[in-house]
């Protein structure tokens, strides 16, 4: 796509300030990134052929660019910004050297910007500094931290931006974007009733299902722009190296691949270009197998897709000039730093977060299975009951108590009328149990019994149920209603 090698080939020869600071190399790249971008736009990174290219260019070299590499600085060529030679190591055999006091923050001239770090400060964890991000020094830089503890899967948002007063230029980071889809075996899909498609689980999640990788950034593009005058879709690429060269952490994941979408626009009348770029991810869990009292899932019966967009950034310019400030983007892209002490106390939360769910959680089966046993011991006293009516029954037959016969007390087949009403009051139903030969009560919400001879039952109200499919272990048989 037209405008993407170039910016590419940029940010692959632009390193991050940090590692500038402590390899000559990487700071010679970066020195060296508009040349590689102006000269060398349809060579293959990699195998030293930028370095080789740029040899070929050598007396067409910008200043800021030879004297980096350490070459005569000629008044051919102007220079863009100003870089201070990689300095000789030390003789062999000589003393070392003590080790540096700590320096400030440091500054860096790219592209004819001067650079100076800033910090997104936490303002929920007590004003810690999350993570610093070079920008020029004449830009509006702003930050925010969102903390929701009630989101487990994505409890925190950070997202930043830095805009150019002088002209359309800005840089965004995004929060993460965290999507999540569950599929249901077919008996258990009328119990699971999630969210609308776009609106949140109760764990942070937005409800939709997987998109394409192009197409799911071309849809946040659309979520974020929404309404910009004369959109037009200038092209997209595959970036594969992408999360590694942002040091994203995508391992877990095994979908994942960097997108990137370029777009044209007006803004304030003014014709703009804007480059996003972003890190795909996919994958699947399982649900673990659940036994609550006569209650029983198999594993794996609830499926859950999570997949998003990590990394999420984009470069605005004037139209015609993004290309030419890429060093400056991927600059800051590449700069971001995220402090050690705001990341562990963000584990810290996370991991407190996942104990209070599985306890609430756990809390949640021990209460189905107190509710269970109650209504065992609540079907054993009723039952208990029921044998002392029937017990008082077959007295008054044997003694003739009742002038009219025992018609009233019997139906066609030979149970009781009283028996028939007893259980509808109860809400059971009365079954034949081929594992004792005789009979067993169990809850009528279902019209589908079955038992597999051990003292197991399981019910439903689905025609097609069978314990089998379910995932239960055994030989399953239905039972039929006493007559």
């Amino acid at each position: 796509m037209k405008g993407f090698v170039p910016l590419l080939v940029v940010c692959a020869a632009t390193a991050a300030p940090s590692a500038q600071a402590q390899d000559p190399l990487a700071a010679t790249r970066a020195a060296c990134a508009a040349d590689a971008q102006k000269f060398c736009a349809g060579v293959q990174p990699g195998g030293g052929r930028i370095v080789a290219c740029l040899k070929e260019h050598k007396d067409s070299l910008s200043d800021q660019c030879k004297q980096a590499a350490g070459l005569p600085v000629g008044a051919t060529s102007g220079s863009s910004g100003a870089a201070a030679p990689a300095p000789e190591p030390p003789a062999a055999g000589a003393p070392a050297k003590p080790a540096p006091a700590p320096k400030a923050p440091l500054k860096l001239v790219v592209g004819g910007e001067h650079f100076v770090q800033r910090a997104v400060i936490d303002t929920q964890q007590g004003g810690m500094t999350a993570a610093t991000v070079y920008v020029p020094e004449n830009w509006h830089f702003e930050s925010k931290i969102e903390w929701n503890y009630g989101w487990i899967e994505v409890p925190v948002a950070t997202s930043w931006h830095a805009d150019n007063p002088a002209n359309a230029e800005a840089y965004f980071q995004y929060p993460l974007l965290r999507m999540a889809t569950v599929d249901a075996a077919p008996q258990y899909r009328q119990y699971i009733k999630g969210p609308k498609p776009g609106d949140r689980y109760f764990t942070g999640a937005i409800n939709m299902a997987p998109l394409p990788p192009l197409r799911a950034m071309a849809s946040f593009i659309q979520k974020v722009r929404p309404d910009v005058a004369n959109l037009k879709w200038l092209g997209s690429q595959d970036l594969p190296g992408l999360g590694k060269a942002l040091r994203l952490d995508v391992g877990a994941w095994p979908t994942q691949h960097g997108v990137a979408i370029k777009i044209a626009y007006d803004l304030n009348s003014q014709a703009v270009e804007e480059a996003f770029f972003g890190v795909y991810y996919l994958g699947k869990a399982g649900t673990q197998a659940v036994q609550v009292g006569h209650v029983g899932m198999a594993a794996d019966q609830l499926q859950q897709t999570n997949w998003g967009i990590d990394g999420l950034q984009s470069f605005r310019a004037p139209a015609g000039t993004l290309d030419k400030r890429m060093p400056i983007f991927c600059l800051m892209a590449k700069s971001v730093q995220y402090d050690a002490k705001w990341i562990a106390r963000q584990k810290a939360i996370d991991a407190t977060l996942a104990r209070m769910f599985n306890q609430k959680l756990q809390q949640g089966y021990d209460q189905m299975r107190a509710a269970q046993a109650l209504s065992d011991q609540t079907m054993r006293d009723q039952a208990q009951f029921l044998g002392n009516v029937e017990r008082q029954e077959v007295a008054m037959r044997s003694s003739g108590g009742s002038s009219g016969g025992d018609g009233f007390l019997r139906d066609e087949g030979g149970r009781s009328s009283s028996d028939n009403v007893s259980d509808l009051i109860r809400g059971v139903d009365t079954l034949n149990d081929p594992s004792t030969g005789g009979t067993k009560q169990l809850s009528n919400l279902g019209q589908y019994h079955f038992t597999d001879g051990f003292g197991n039952y399981r019910t439903s109200d689905d025609p097609n149920y069978t314990p089998e499919q379910a995932g239960d272990v055994g030989s399953w048989s239905r039972m039929t209603a006493v007559q």
